[in-house]
């Protein structure tokens, strides 16, 4: 019975340091690591809002669940919001991505869309599959295919 309690405590007290609020699998750093001027460009963008954050090669990623949607919001080193992206279903998109990805990819089906907000705009971007192989695409509003300058793969 020991073992369990010790297996699960992990998995709760990184529940309860980020506010219960993400999914059990993702590596919260303690918030002390994050620069304040990230934390209030975070707080000031997403008001009342607990986040789990990570560390990243551009700056930091929160992770945050709000109206029953996970988010990924990612801000720079210095505080500058990058994008905001969630994942959705398939009548989310406009119709020209799905169309796009079916001409120019025959054969492939979509696995994943999400949704990206920048302060470009907003992008959509999808993961295929198909013929053995796997690729992500990024497109705008309009199904053209666009550069994706926030991923972090």
């Amino acid at each position: 019975m020991k073992k369990i309690k010790y297996f699960f405590l992990p998995i709760v007290l990184t529940l309860a340091a980020c506010g219960g609020e993400i999914k059990q699998s993702q590596d919260c750093i303690d918030n002390a690591q994050v620069p304040q001027v990230v934390q209030n460009a975070f707080s000031s963008k997403f008001a009342g809002i607990k986040a789990c954050w990570q560390s990243k090669p551009y700056g930091f990623e929160s992770i945050f669940t709000d109206k029953g949607i996970e988010y990924e919001a990612e801000f720079s080193s210095s505080g500058q919001w990058l994008e905001t992206e969630y994942e959705v279903g398939e009548g989310q998109f406009p119709a020209t991505v799905p169309q796009k990805v079916k001409q120019e990819h025959p054969g492939f089906e979509i696995t994943k869309r999400e949704i990206e907000i920048t302060p470009e705009g907003t992008f959509y971007e999808v993961e295929i599959e198909g013929n053995g192989t796997e690729a992500e695409l990024y497109f705008d509003d309009q199904g053209n295919t666009s550069l994706n300058t926030n991923e972090d793969s």
